[in-house]
């Protein structure tokens, strides 16, 4: 039997307050169990649990990913997260003078060492907030609805509409560490994330100048971070940049590898151009503007990954990805499954099977609304392989004079983000009476790159 979770009283400051309404998203969405939040989210069910458990402020990242697995509006939640974090960093914290030089926050030091006195931000808790925690509800069996995608979100044009936020990060606050204390700690980082990538043997092409901190303002000095590793915008250009993107967020992280959990080596404010090199596949992060999933991992020419989930700007069309730290490999198959619902007559579930599938969209040759022109439009994105990337469709009815047993040409694409679309593709004519294997839609390609950019483009819809 799961665990009752501790009981959070919202009156009792405003991390608690967002760790109440949380819960209340999650009962609102049926009440599923963190293992199911998880598949759908694509963090750990304890890390979600400690995001509703009141007892710190959870990361950005961890934030969008819960309400976005809700079914939340993500844009409204990430409002609140950025003024909840604004307040809390408005509060001074304590920094006594050591009486000898402080250790290094990751490792043990001498005694004669004065400790940095706590921060009173009820926030402020040194576990990081990607970090797996201690679960407030032990997780149960998932449940039996298998309808998992994230709900789309209109996304906005890039570059970004609305004015940056002044803070954003991800709510972890170590203790405060010495200069001398961060540069060895940067330079372990950088030699440690060599080591562990030549060990793997998968052929990463990894240098210890990607990764070390390099990271140069652009006309102002760089000063260290809460993280340890400097701020600064680096030089907008770079003789290997393949392209650019901007970031928009209050403070956007450079870490070692495509993972949320790998080191953060920079952080970078807003309105900074990124000059980048090319992308990797990693761990999949919610697109703040569109809600929409996103697994690209860009490698910017002066040091260090970001998600392409919070930059605004995407790689060329023939740009395709290439390995890196944390990598996943890119997608080799896909298969596209369409199955009518036997109680919903005119209903379809369609799905999607492959090899290193991370996101699957779906797009159909139909007729815009109302006209009889046809076009190939977006049927829905989504990125829970537990589910088989279900997406739901509803054809409209058939037109006047039209053939309701016409075949329509759909097509499962494999992609990397929001107008990130890649190679692998299936596609079949799906009509009413068909049963069985479907045959196979024969698209030429032009046809063919129409629908994997439709399949894979920004969802229409917004959520709420």
């Amino acid at each position: 039997m799961a665990r009752r979770p501790r009981p959070v009283n919202p009156a009792d400051g405003p991390v608690q307050a967002l760790a109440h309404d949380l819960r209340l998203l999650r009962e609102q969405a049926g009440n599923p169990t963190y293992r199911v939040l998880a598949e759908r989210a694509g963090f750990a069910a304890t890390t979600l649990s400690d995001a509703a458990g009141g007892v710190r402020l959870p990361s950005l990242e961890v934030t969008q990913a819960f309400v976005g697995a809700c079914g939340g509006n993500v844009e409204e939640w990430t409002r609140r997260w950025n003024e909840l974090d604004r307040r809390a960093a408005a509060t001074p914290a304590a920094d006594p003078e050591p009486t000898t030089a402080a250790p290094a926050a990751d490792g043990p030091g001498p005694a004669t060492a004065t400790p940095a006195a706590p921060t009173a931000d009820p926030a402020a808790a040194p576990p990081a907030a990607d970090d797996p925690g201690p679960a407030t509800a032990a997780p149960a069996a998932p449940t039996a609805d298998p309808v998992a995608a994230l709900p789309p979100v209109r996304p906005h044009p890039h570059p970004h509409p609305h004015p940056p936020v002044d803070t954003v990060h991800s709510g972890r606050r170590p203790p405060r560490r010495t200069a001398v204390g961060k540069a060895v700690l940067l330079v372990l980082t950088a030699v440690l994330a060599l080591v562990a990538a030549q060990q793997a043997g998968l052929g990463r092409n990894l240098t210890v100048a990607q990764n070390a901190p390099a990271l140069p303002a652009s006309g102002t000095h760089a000063a260290a971070s809460s993280t340890g590793g400097p701020v600064g915008c680096p030089s907008p250009t770079a003789p290997a940049a393949a392209f650019s993107g901007t970031t928009y967020n209050g403070t956007t992280r450079l870490r070692a590898g495509a993972s949320l959990s790998a080191d953060v080596l920079f952080q970078v404010p807003a309105g900074c151009q990124l000059p980048i090199t090319g992308f990797c596949l990693g761990d999949v992060v919610i697109d703040a503007t569109s809600g929409s999933p996103d697994v690209r991992w860009f490698r910017v020419a002066t040091g260090g990954y970001v998600s392409s989930a919070v930059i605004h700007g995407n790689p060329p069309a023939a740009l395709q990805p290439t390995d890196c730290p944390d990598a996943v490999p890119a997608p080799s198959s896909i298969a596209l499954a369409v199955a009518p619902r036997a109680d919903e007559p005119g209903h379809y579930e369609l799905r999607a099977t492959g090899d290193h599938l991370g996101i699957v969209g779906y797009a159909a040759y139909l007729p815009r609304a109302g006209s009889s022109t046809l076009q190939w439009q977006q049927l829905g994105m989504s990125a829970d392989a537990s589910a088989g990337f279900l997406v739901p469709w509803q054809p409209a009815p058939p037109a006047d004079g039209a053939d309701p047993q016409a075949a329509v040409r759909v097509v499962a694409v494999a992609c990397f983000g929001g107008d990130g679309a890649s190679t692998v593709t299936d596609r079949r004519l799906v009509s009413a009476a068909a049963k069985g294997a479907l045959p196979v839609a024969e698209l030429g390609e032009d046809e063919l790159t129409r629908a994997r950019k439709a399949a894979c483009r920004y969802p229409d819809t917004k959520h709420g």
